[in-house]
């Protein structure tokens, strides 16, 4: 007996079955408060959407370790009266600065300040002092507050976001007519971290939902539909304690971004897990006497497909970790891990409770011993025949089809700006508008440049004591780039030199900070400040460089995962089945359905809903979990395929294993689709597009691919599908 097999047996045991519940929750028990940590963890994404190594991540640590308030975060409040602002407008933007120094509910404030006077704050000349000609518009409509913080952790910024839209006028407009746009850096971490707020929640019940209905509907048994979501909840729970225990010492971080996937990917990827045993549980109780024989049996035939499927999930997730874009490279391990866990659960918790139930699970439709005649044609036998009489047209409608739906890629998508990133514009998205139409656009977003002594190309060696540059020089250094490269008054934006002469400033872009143009100037900004630098080091951070780096990230993180995985899933595939020709063509398969549900979604978000441009990372994770999960449940009927091959010539084990998995895989992939569709209720336009690219590759994967092209390929091949194997291969 198989190792993965025993293990699934010693649990379904008379005894040993209630040993494993018992360990199981209490497990679960000890996880909960775990589970909470976790999540306030994920709520800080401060250092989420930066790339290691990056020039931009640089620039942000030595602001951050060497200069006295360098790590300042703003919140810019964009006051707006159509017509001009008024002097009481002033006095009451004097006032709520004042109210917001006296308020105390901003965490570690540094300054607050207006056009007028600066309310609170240190005095250092070298910071930023309130003047009109900055902080008021040239038509004298909008007038800029200032605040300054120094926590820049998600937790502190979102405190101080809603204290000040406490205290300005609603951007709605008050009794007098003016309006207030909390803006900046700030305002967008605010509001970014407001749209995902609750997103756990959401997602956990849409998807318990979803799910019960689904598995309602196929098995028509209320226990049996219960039984998958609960090993699957007590399943995440340990997932979410483990998980919190490497964050907590230090071997990966987590956001909500990740906490919200791992949720999808297990109920998701876990429920049909549950699905495969759970079917041939039912199966085996027509035949078998004893509820213990049935699970056996059960055991034996699904146990290899669900460890080789979870292999191939685990394996192309860990892959992830390689991604030099910390939001996707601190994913892998966390889902890795949760989808281990549940491979875990399927195999230990899920017999136990099954046997323990025993016939019971599936009232009032319980299973009776009937014999093998009592068969009746079904729908999926009626699909099998079709695809064994006519393989190579099957084959090559489906590919035609898949074929087209991929051409629809050719020419790329722009990539989304900041104020696209919403379902709906929140206050930041409309003050920075306001912002762009009265000001210098680049006002609330500034480049954040560093200017090191030194002409090694290293900053680390300028922060070392040493002969020291005349300030003026490096100042010049400042004025040269702000001439060069197209921004407005670096100097005035506000300098600081550090006691191991380094010199940090802002700059204005004269364009939308968040916009696709502004990311696309930073490499040329970059080489403007490396020859205004003569020899010194200079880095430019700031949101808009760290835009462009995340996106130059992504691309390389892609072409290094896609073949890494690729390979991974190839070799799972090899040893599974025991062959190379048939891995080969299921993962082209696969691939073609991705291309199929990348370039139809780019139709759909393009000509119906409106939204041509795309999230960079949306073809990397879009890949991931559409090849990972569709090579996965692929394996269940391949591994079907091959246990009938014993008995049968490949072509007629072909249709057959279609016929009898036909319907479990079928549900097991809209349980996946479904999943992945509650996505789109996130209001952020990156995990709606995910959510909806996933969902149409999976039901393309899944009435397409599985059920028709692998299938009439599988059939066309016959027994060139082992090769090179000339005997009869058994999984596992």
């Amino acid at each position: 007996m198989r190792p993965l097999t025993r293990a699934s047996v010693i649990a379904a045991g008379r005894r040993s079955r209630w040993v494993v519940i018992a360990v199981w929750l209490a497990l679960a028990m000890l996880a909960v408060p775990l589970q909470a940590r976790l999540s306030e963890r994920a709520a800080d994404e401060s250092e989420t959407f930066l790339v290691r190594g990056s020039e931009s991540a640089e620039a942000k640590q030595i602001i951050n370790e060497r200069f006295r308030r360098g790590n300042e975060t703003a919140a810019v409040i964009a006051y707006f009266r159509e017509g001009g602002i008024t002097a009481d407008d002033g006095r009451r933007a004097d006032a709520d600065a004042l109210a917001l120094c006296r308020s105390g509910a901003i965490p570690n404030l540094t300054m607050v300040a207006t056009p007028y006077q600066r309310a609170c704050g240190e005095t250092d000349p070298l910071d930023m002092s309130p003047g009109g000609s900055l902080l008021t518009s040239p038509d004298n409509s909008v007038i800029l507050g200032t605040v300054l913080m120094t926590d820049d952790s998600t937790p502190a910024i979102e405190q101080a976001v809603a204290a000040i839209r406490e205290v300005v006028p609603p951007a709605a407009g008050d009794e007098s007519g003016l309006r207030a746009f909390v803006t900046g850096r700030a305002g967008f971490e605010a509001d970014r971290s407001a749209a995902v707020k609750g997103i756990n929640e959401t997602l956990l019940t849409v998807t318990v939902v979803m799910l019960l209905l689904l598995l309602l509907a196929t098995y028509r048994s209320p226990l049996v539909a219960l039984v998958p979501l609960t090993v699957v909840a007590l399943a995440y729970l340990v997932s979410a304690g483990l998980a919190y225990g490497l964050v907590a010492v230090g071997l990966t971080e987590v956001s909500g971004q990740t906490t919200a996937i791992l949720i999808v990917l297990m109920f998701g990827a876990g429920t049909d897990y549950c699905l495969l045993i759970v079917a041939r549980f039912r199966d085996e109780l027509r035949r078998a006497r004893d509820v213990e024989e049935a699970m056996v049996a059960a055991a034996q035939r699904t146990a290899p497909a669900i460890f080789s499927a979870g292999a191939i999930v685990v394996g192309a997730m860990l892959v992830l970790a390689i991604a030099d874009f910390n939001a996707t490279r601190e994913m892998g391990p966390i889902l890795a891990l949760g989808v281990a866990i549940m491979v875990c659960a399927g195999l230990t918790l899920l017999p136990a409770v099954l046997t323990a139930l025993g016939r019971r699970a599936f009232w009032p439709a319980i299973p009776r011993r009937e014999p093998e005649s009592a068969r009746t044609v079904t729908f999926w036998g009626r699909v099998a025949g079709l695809v064994h009489a006519r393989p190579g047209v099957i084959a090559a409608a489906v590919t035609a089809l898949l074929a087209a739906g991929a051409l629809a890629n050719i020419g790329g998508r722009p990539a989304l700006d900041f104020s696209e990133s919403f379902r709906e514009a929140p206050d930041s998205v409309r003050g920075q508008q306001v912002i762009r139409d009265h000001f210098i656009p680049g006002r609330a977003a500034p480049l954040r440049i560093v200017v090191a002594d030194e002409a090694s190309g290293k900053v680390q060696s300028a922060l070392t004591e040493g002969t020291h540059t005349p300030v003026a020089d490096m100042h010049a250094v400042a004025r040269s780039v702000a001439a060069d490269g197209g921004f407005l008054d670096a100097e005035a934006q506000g300098q600081r030199r550090s006691a191991t002469n380094l010199l940090i400033f802002d700059a204005d872009l004269r364009m939308d900070p968040f916009s696709e143009r502004a990311t696309d100037t930073v490499p040329a900004l970059r080489e403007i400040a490396d020859r205004a630098a003569d020899g010194r080091t200079v880095l430019i951070g700031g949101t808009v460089a760290e835009n462009y780096d995340a996106r130059q990230a992504l691309w390389r993180d892609t072409r290094l995962i896609v073949p890494v995985s690729l390979a991974l899933i190839l070799l799972v595939l090899t040893l599974l089945l025991r062959a190379v020709v048939m891995p080969l063509y299921v993962i082209a398969t696969v691939i073609l359905s991705f291309g199929f549900a990348l370039g139809v979604s780019s139709l759909i978000f393009t000509h119906i809903l409106g939204q041509p441009a795309s999230d960079p990372s949306l073809p990397l994770y879009a890949f991931i979990f559409l090849v990972a999960l569709g090579v996965d449940y692929n394996v269940f009927l391949l591994s079907r395929i091959s246990e009938l091959r014993r008995q049968h010539e490949t072509r007629r084990a072909v249709t057959e294993a279609l016929e009898r998995t036909g319907g479990v895989i079928t549900s097991a992939g809209l349980v996946l689709a479904a999943t992945f569709a509650t996505l789109m209720a996130v209001p952020m336009e990156a995990l709606f597009q995910i959510g909806f690219v996933v969902t149409l590759g999976l039901l393309a994967d899944t009435f397409l691919v599985r059920a028709l092209l692998v299938p009439a390929i599988a059939v066309t091949l016959g027994e060139r599908n082992w090769w090179p194997s000339r005997q009869t291969a058994t999984p596992g």
